[in-house]
């Protein structure tokens, strides 16, 4: 019995010995290292065992910068991508890092510290590495390098019979944020460069009844009255635009109302279309042979950018009219970029002649007018259906003559396919090309035979390419008695006529007409025009 209570006493008491031993080695080396790490200590694989703190803080600063700009191969299921820690908007933690390994053996459960102390001195012990999170950058960078991933859908609010209404989210599928941290903040520590993260379901940030209460607020504000003034005008903003144009937004700071800009934009211009002074784009003038610059100007329009900011906090704050500024408006050609076309020589140039004082006389002037300027850019394509339209006496066109389906007849804007043939020719000796094009089906003597075109609305249409590097000005100008186009650009190319052939097509007559172009560098190439001619009205081929 007595070796029994022997046996119990020093199982008993040799433990509670040990025990006090360890607390007071511990406690004894806790005092002397005050102020310092504990021994055997290692921050993402530097020992800082014993260093002071601030030895500490410079380790840690020297270990921030190295892994900062460390490339990570961050494997998911189906796919990977690679990222520094800067590429994802985090960052060492320096303070916190640094305080976790100082608190090695002096934080934590009382009664657990002298066993961490005890297992530092038989092996290391890894103080933990924490990392700094920018929450947006983060969600943008995975959102981003995540292939793979299905991003949640946030909820919104949308009209629904005639009322804003909330519209619930949807979960995702991808990375979490923060088991990405935590496994980076493992491979800092663990000197690893790549880590694995699990796929998960990713809930949106917002709930239903977050986008409920942002849908009543936003019907509340659609019921208030908003008009808008723009420089001298005003008009009155129905409610239903005005919840046409709510949307949710979320956002580091919640759910919230925003007005999507571009309709604010696209409705605000409709409302106020008169509103503001146009621009004025940098166009040229001829006078003889010599080709001048008229400067372009800026302009202002509706409406400023932030119309939809000012808008919105009108109608939270009641604000009646809400003034909105206009915007500026570029030149759609800058005065720079007119210098650029190289529009300096004349480089091609044709006269047709009519009898003065007819009714066509003041169509072929009318035509001139509006077209006197047209600017083709290099690779461009001058269209003169698209660019004048139907030829109507709002336009200042009236009947004259024409020929259609090979009979003489009359129509409003007839006698324009003498300006067309005018411009054919001109184009034909500056050796510019044609994208389309048209013979009279009757030809008429005062036209260069097999070398013209008519014009009708909407075809046919003469189409004018410019395939030069270099700007093309159209000039037309004009005498009671004749029509002149005359083209300015850098001379590229010149043709001519070399050659002509007819053929019988039917009882009509083909005309092929060979150009040749020289080019500024010696080249040469041979191109054809077309036309097909009835030998009298009425006669089908």
């Amino acid at each position: 019995m007595r070796v029994l209570r022997r046996v119990l006493f020093f199982l008993l008491i040799v433990p509670l010995v040990f025990l006090a031993l360890v607390v007071g080695a511990w406690a004894v080396d806790l005092r002397r290292s005050d102020g310092e790490v504990m021994r055997n200590v290692t921050v993402g694989g530097t020992d800082v065992g014993g260093r002071s703190q601030q030895e500490l803080r410079d380790d840690v600063a020297v270990l921030a910068a190295r892994w900062a700009a460390v490339p990570f191969e961050i494997r998911t299921e189906g796919g990977s991508f690679t990222a520094t820690l800067a590429d994802l908007g985090l960052t060492v933690d320096e303070a916190a890092t640094a305080d976790a390994a100082m608190g090695l053996g002096r934080d934590g459960a009382l009664p657990s510290r002298p066993f961490t102390w005890l297992r530092s001195l038989v092996g290391e012990e890894d103080a933990p590495v924490e990392l700094a999170v920018d929450e947006p950058a983060l969600r943008e960078a995975i959102g981003r390098l995540d292939t793979t991933r299905e991003p949640p859908t946030e909820p919104a609010i949308e009209v629904a019979g005639g009322q804003m209404v909330a519209v619930g989210g949807k979960a995702g599928e991808g990375i979490d944020g923060g088991d990405l941290v935590e496994a980076l903040e493992d491979a800092v520590a663990e000197e690893r460069t790549s880590v694995t993260v699990d796929r998960t379901s990713i809930e949106p940030r917002f709930s239903l009844g977050d986008a409920e209460r942002l849908a009543a607020r936003a019907e509340e504000l659609a019921g208030r009255q908003m008009s808008v003034a723009v420089g001298q005008a005003e008009a009155l903003v129905p409610a239903e635009t005005l919840r046409s144009w709510m949307q949710a937004e979320p956002a580091d700071a919640g759910l919230l109302l925003r007005l999507d800009t571009e309709k604010v934009q696209a409705d605000l211009e409709a409302l106020f279309p008169e509103a503001g002074d146009p621009p004025k784009d940098a166009s040229f003038n001829v006078e003889g042979d010599r080709v001048t610059i008229v400067p372009g100007a800026s302009g202002t329009a509706c409406c400023a950018e932030n119309a939809g900011a000012l808008v919105l906090e009108a109608l939270e704050t009641r604000t009646r009219p809400v003034r909105v500024p206009l915007r500026d408006v570029d030149p759609a050609r800058s005065t720079e970029e007119a210098e650029k076309l190289g529009i300096v020589e004349k480089v091609g140039e044709f006269t047709t002649n009519f009898a003065a004082g007819q009714s066509r006389v003041t169509n072929i002037h009318r035509i001139s007018d509006i077209t006197r300027g047209v600017v083709i850019d290099p690779g461009g394509t001058f269209s003169v259906n698209e660019f004048v339209g139907e030829r109507t006496r709002e336009k200042g066109f009236v009947p004259a003559g024409v020929i259609y389906n090979g009979e003489f007849t009359e129509d409003v804007g007839g006698g324009i396919s003498q300006y067309a043939t005018t411009l054919f020719n001109a184009a034909f000796f500056a050796g510019l090309e044609f994208e389309e094009y048209q013979s009279h089906s009757i030809y008429i003597s005062r036209y260069p035979y097999g070398r013209e075109a008519t014009l009708s609305f909407p075809s046919p249409d003469l189409k004018i390419k410019n395939p030069s590097p270099h700007g093309v000005l159209i000039w037309p100008t004009y005498t009671p008695s004749s029509v002149t186009i005359s083209i300015y650009s850098t001379r590229w190319a010149t043709g001519e006529q070399t050659a002509q052939f007819r053929s019988a097509s039917g009882r009509c007559t083909s005309v092929r007409t060979v150009r040749t172009r020289t080019f500024t560098d010696g080249r040469t190439e041979n191109d054809e025009v077309f036309a097909r001619y009835r030998p009298s009205e009425g006669v089908n081929c």
